[in-house]
């Protein structure tokens, strides 16, 4: 059996811990993914960290080159969405704009235009003939866009039981179902 240095089992420990810590985290992130939020409206969240003295730069490419798309998707899904800005003044604040998109109401009829939904690529051709310069546009938020993220909510109602984000929640007509073997 060969020996190992100090630092070299010292090393090999602190991979294993940190490969510990990482089973660990992936489980308790896990957690809200379960069968939560049927039947609840939709909401999430998109942040974003801008280049400092550049907001308004990016808000006019993001009016341009993105916010047609999210409005021809909002005509197809329902919902809505809207942009905020920060109202404070923190120092190291996490991000610049936030984005939030509700889905439509439980049981909220959707009215859809009567031509064909687009796909994502076949809708920017349309919005944007001159393909180079969307590209452009893009490429210019992205680039001034330090960070980006996108958050989903599971609404949870303390009414509901169990009242936990382990159990899966079942409706009351699937419970009912499955007490008469349906």
């Amino acid at each position: 059996m060969t020996k190992m240095k100090p630092s070299t089992r010292f090393a090999a420990l602190a991979v294993a811990i940190v490969g510990l810590f990482a089973l660990g985290t992936d489980a308790a992130l896990a957690q809200g993914q379960n069968g939560r939020g049927v039947g609840k409206q939709r909401v999430s969240i998109s942040y974003y960290k801008v280049t400092p003295g550049k907001q308004d730069e990016w808000l006019a490419l993001y009016k341009k080159y993105h916010k047609p798309i999210v409005e021809y998707g909002r005509q197809y899904s329902g919902g809505s969405s809207k942009i905020y800005a920060a109202g404070n003044h923190a120092p190291g604040a996490p991000w610049d704009f936030a984005i939030i998109s509700l889905g439509p109401k439980p049981g909220e009829v959707v009215q859809k235009p009567k031509e064909k939904e687009l796909s994502r690529a076949e809708l920017i051709r349309k919005l944007y003939p001159d393909l180079e310069d969307y590209v452009r546009g893009e490429k210019a938020r992205w680039a001034l866009t330090i960070d980006h993220w996108d958050e989903r909510f599971v609404e949870l109602d303390p009414n509901d039981e169990p009242f936990s984000v382990y159990y899966p929640l079942v409706t009351k007509e699937a419970a009912e179902a499955a007490a008469r073997g349906d």
